[in-house]
């Protein structure tokens, strides 16, 4: 039995989000390679709060630092030769910037929405933990980093998948 053809799903669960990675490509053309193995991913965005303490008042209050974007997502790795691992491995090792983009949904259609922002890979916890898969994971924060061409700063934007031409 078909439902209402006038109502569409209003939220999307976390499988159906992709995690790709620029490999190979520039910031301006870039080379997606889905993370196909990434799972449970988590994008931390907006100012740190610091506390203020005073004299005079009995509590702390808060005020508004800067604005940052870290983040974490757990990668299942294969047994055998795994090319994603060892890329991310690479670039963790060598400091190297990974240009990340979190959509909800493929990164080949117009209609998927999420966000973009070069990264840097930060230390891994492993867990290989009874029938659980091998799992790591792969703190980032967004890089101090500069287009080449310009020397214009590259920060988290939001983003939006294209249609192949």
């Amino acid at each position: 039995m078909a439902g209402p053809t006038d109502l569409t799903r209003a939220a999307y669960a976390g499988k159906e989000t992709k995690l790709y990675a620029n490999i190979g490509g520039t910031y301006a053309s870039p080379t997606w390679v889905e993370i196909t193995r990434a799972r449970n991913v988590q994008r931390n965005r907006g100012p740190a709060l610091s506390d203020i303490e005073f004299h005079g008042a009995e509590e702390t209050g808060a005020v508004p630092g800067y604005r940052a974007m870290k983040g974490s997502f757990e990668y299942a790795r294969m047994r055998g030769t795994d090319t994603v691992w060892a890329a991310l491995e690479a670039a963790r090792d060598a400091g190297d910037i990974v240009d990340l983009a979190h959509l909800n949904g493929p990164i080949t259609s117009s209609a998927s929405k999420g966000w973009r922002c070069p990264v840097l890979l930060g230390e891994t916890s492993g867990s290989a933990n009874g029938n659980d898969g091998v799992i790591d994971t792969i703190p980032f924060s967004k890089a101090d980093c500069n287009l080449v061409s310009d020397g214009s700063a590259v920060n988290y934007v939001a983003f939006s998948g294209t249609d192949p031409e």
